[in-house]
């Protein structure tokens, strides 16, 4: 479920110079309706840069989520509207994980990584190679989407190319249909994208373990898609999963942008 949490990048200030468009989100994390968590989303963009940061917690459900905390930065630059992180840093402290991960990258290309504690297991897990690292993004940054073709179903219709420091990992988003929603403090009140998602595993996990496999073959992960105003970019509104236990639903309940 770690690799889930990681994507909808619920667990997410600004740096640098004051950005010409700003977006914060607030979400709400729930399983079969209960609140079990929360997050912020910051977003600040410029001209030819941006930067990416948030803070979130969660609070224990059964085996399947732990109390935790977790914070991330992301910076980079963009270039034919499209993102190019630059460095990633992730902090999580949980009951049964804790840890920092740190990257620096350039042109999409992974040219530094440091996984604090380090992964066990290596022998168990399938090689991460330099040609895994090129063309990436780390799960932040491919939270938010450069879509100049707004709310058209070809925006849904891409694959994801995810390295977060440990794993490496392909999305595969794809149109499902259009529809409207609204954030709890009414901010927010529009046309959506609805895109299905399904999560490829590529290198770094443990072979055969089951929890990769039950995700993998989990067909029912939808990403509803707002846009940032009219920066030529989407977001994440909400998002959910189904597992056998019920359902796991990330929802944006504040919306704020400003130019």
């Amino acid at each position: 479920m770690r690799q889930f949490v990681v994507f909808l990048a619920f667990l997410v200030s600004f740096t640098g110079a004051a950005p010409a468009d700003s977006l914060y989100v607030k979400y709400k994390l729930y399983a079969v309706g209960l609140p079990i968590g929360s997050g912020v989303l910051n977003l600040g963009l410029s001209k030819d840069s941006y930067t990416l940061s948030g803070s979130g917690e969660t609070s224990a459900f059964g085996r399947l989520v732990s109390d935790g905390k977790g914070t991330v930065k992301v910076k980079g630059g963009i270039g034919d509207g499209r993102f190019t992180p630059e460095s990633y840093n992730f902090k999580m402290t949980s009951s049964d994980d804790s840890g920092k991960i740190s990257m620096k990258m350039n042109g999409g290309k992974i040219d530094e990584v440091s996984v604090n504690p380090p992964q066990d297991r290596m022998k168990q897990r399938v090689k991460v190679t330099q040609d895994h690292l090129t063309d990436v993004l780390d799960p932040l940054s491919a939270a938010v989407l450069p879509a100049p073709k707004g709310l058209n179903p070809e925006s849904c219709n891409r694959t994801l190319q995810l390295f977060d420091g440990k794993e490496r990992y392909n999305v595969h988003l794809s149109y499902k249909k259009r529809d409207t929603a609204k954030t709890a403090d009414g901010r927010f009140n529009g046309k959506v994208l609805v895109c299905g998602a399904r999560y490829e595993p590529v290198a770094g996990h443990r072979r055969n373990r089951k929890s990769i496999e039950e995700l993998a073959a989990n067909k029912s992960l939808e990403l509803w898609l707002a846009p940032v105003g009219k920066s030529g970019y989407l977001f994440p509104l909400k998002a959910s999963i189904k597992v056998p236990f019920g359902a796991l639903v990330v929802e944006a309940e504040k919306f704020k942008f400003s130019k």
